[in-house]
């Protein structure tokens, strides 16, 4: 069987089965353990699946933007959980960023600190604390996307000059390998900015953001401090991302 023809097969498998390991994919194609590894190595260079140890996943890719109202409904348990989680690693009189997505609008009632100050680019957020919050609250300037209904570009990032956050939480379209991904480069780039001057950065995605891929690659999971996701989560998923960040998938106590 020529390389080529194998390779094909192998993502075949891998997309039907989402998960294959490397001794199910030999058999199936009667060739060596060694000779499949490479195959997903190389593979997994071009982004066409996610190597994982002992075998490889779909890699999902997001064809798309979907609008804010269009994910407004999808999975919002699992966003309310993250939110818990967040609340938990949060003090009371803390600085903190929510940058926009419809995770964070899910997840800003389960944040029960006091006296906090809340920097956001994102309408939905800034509407949801002004009438449900007695926080302190600054909505950055910016151009408007009305996609994802958040500013973003030059003058959003000049909002953060001279702020000191104690933790900023950045959401993404989709995680893979080491790659934190967004549908273009001015939405990462407000996030980069947050991060530069937080303390503390995180990422939250629910368990149906990883193996998927967007455009873009804004930041490096490597680079964050926490991976926030909900407890619907695989083990093997779990243990394959935990090898590039700390994940947090409960209450902190």
């Amino acid at each position: 069987m020529l390389k080529k023809e194998r390779q094909e097969k192998i993502l075949a498998l891998v997309n039907q089965h989402d998960y294959l390991s490397i001794a199910e994919i030999a058999k199936t194609l009667d060739v060596s353990d060694m000779t499949i590894r490479r195959d997903i190595t190389e593979l997994a260079n071009q982004s066409l699946l996610v190597k994982i140890y002992g075998g490889a996943q779909k890699l999902e890719k997001i064809e798309h933007e979907l609008s804010t109202q269009e994910k407004i409904d999808t999975n919002v348990a699992e966003k309310k959980f993250i939110g818990k989680v967040m609340n938990s690693i949060i003090s009371d009189n803390d600085t903190i960023y929510i940058g926009a997505g419809t995770t964070m609008l899910h997840a800003l009632p389960e944040l029960k600190k006091a006296n906090l100050f809340v920097i956001t680019n994102s309408l939905l957020a800034f509407n949801y604390l002004i009438y449900n919050t007695d926080y302190r609250v600054l909505l950055t300037g910016g151009e408007f996307s009305r996609t994802t209904e958040e500013f973003y570009g030059e003058t959003a990032e000049k909002s953060f000059e001279n702020l000191n956050i104690d933790i900023a939480f950045a959401a993404t379209n989709g995680i893979f390998e080491n790659n934190i991904t967004t549908a273009n480069l001015v939405e990462g780039s407000i996030q980069r900015v947050a991060f530069k001057h937080s303390r503390k950065k995180c990422i939250v995605a629910d368990s149906s953001k990883f193996n998927r891929s967007d455009v873009y690659t804004f930041y490096s999971l490597s680079d964050i401090d926490y991976l926030i996701t909900d407890d619907k989560l695989s083990e093997t998923t779990f243990d394959y991302y935990r090898s590039f960040t700390e994940i947090l998938k409960e209450e902190q106590k």
